[in-house]
């Protein structure tokens, strides 16, 4: 183990405690300049240490950091380029900025707290500091824009095999973008692509995943209370909890995305379905029409029949159960 190593695994046995530079370095058997270079590496990698006079180092463990994070990425996904943040507007607005700016695909934001977070539609995602993992992707998919459901669908299974993984939790997909654990939402996808008019290419896509790991300080607001929820109720959960779910999406996102395999994926798609065989209502138009939700076709569109015995093959939209 390197030396930065062992000095981020004594900071953390000891967090909300300072512990000398002194005491380390005996500890580790190196010099008290191995640790100072260990700790400017470990500031570098995101990680907040603080550093008082004549009592040491003190590891602020609240935050990402993209050196956790990366520890816990396998397969496809150890190519990963992610920036951690504490505060952004937007993920997705960060991630298409930079897209525009020639990003690599698999650029990846992740932030502790989003001030102006989005879902579809235009609407606000609540997004509060400490308790959620608000996550963006970048693609450079070769497929053309009619294909960009996919993503979406593939967001959404990797997030419902990241959060069985981790937390035991039987989640399910509420078509098209929505999480659900025991009936109420724990995670939103926001898709935004850019295709190229002439070809009918995608440039680039961001997909974004806000995921409820633990309850919000004061809990959720009264508009959500309903139809809210987290993978956690205790509000102090350890961060690695979140560094796991954000490494175990990333993994199981890239794994379905180089594969390319889209028989499979719809499949594994229907198979954490919320919705098929349910009573649903069809949002359109402003209007609300009572249906049955039947199937999920090849496509990611949802097969519904309406009381009436109309069928309708919706590729967007919205519905309530």
């Amino acid at each position: 183990m390197k030396v930065k190593e062992q000095v981020l695994l004594i900071l953390r046995s000891n967090a909300g405690e300072y512990i000398s530079g002194e005491e380390m370095a005996n500890r580790l058997f190196v010099s008290r300049n191995a640790v100072w270079k260990a700790i400017q590496s470990l500031r570098r990698d995101g990680f907040i240490i603080d550093a008082v006079t004549n009592k040491g180092y003190c590891i602020n463990d609240c935050g990402f950091n993209q050196y956790r994070i990366n520890t816990m990425l396998s397969g496809a996904a150890q190519d990963c380029k992610i920036s951690c943040y504490d505060t952004v507007g937007s993920t997705n607005t960060v991630l298409r900025a930079l897209a525009e700016e020639g990003a690599e695909e698999m650029t990846v934001c992740i932030a502790n707290h989003q001030t102006e977070g989005r879902g579809r539609h235009g609407r606000k995602f609540y997004s509060p500091p400490d308790s959620g993992i608000y996550m963006s992707i970048l693609l450079r998919p070769d497929f053309g824009a009619e294909n960009a459901a996919y993503i979406t669908a593939a967001a959404a299974v990797a997030a419902v095999r990241a959060i069985r993984k981790t937390t035991g939790q039987p989640a399910q997909i509420k078509w098209v973008n929505d999480i659900l654990c025991g009936g109420k939402k724990i995670c939103g996808i926001l898709t935004e692509a850019v295709s190229d008019c002439e070809s009918g290419t995608l440039q680039y896509a961001v997909v974004g995943l806000g995921i409820n790991v633990t309850r919000p300080k004061g809990g959720f607001p009264s508009e959500l209370r309903d139809i809210a929820s987290a993978l956690y109720s205790d509000e102090a959960v350890l961060n690695d909890a979140r560094c796991a779910i954000a490494a175990e999406v990333l993994n199981a996102f890239f794994d379905i995305y180089s594969k390319r395999d889209i028989i499979q994926l719809m499949a594994e798609y229907k198979s954490y379905s919320a919705v098929i065989g349910k009573r649903i209502r069809i949002i359109a138009g402003g209007k609300e029409i009572p249906a049955t939700a039947i199937d999920i076709d090849e496509r990611a569109r949802l097969i519904a029949r309406s009381d009436n015995g109309k069928l309708y093959t919706l590729s967007s939209g919205e519905i309530t159960l």
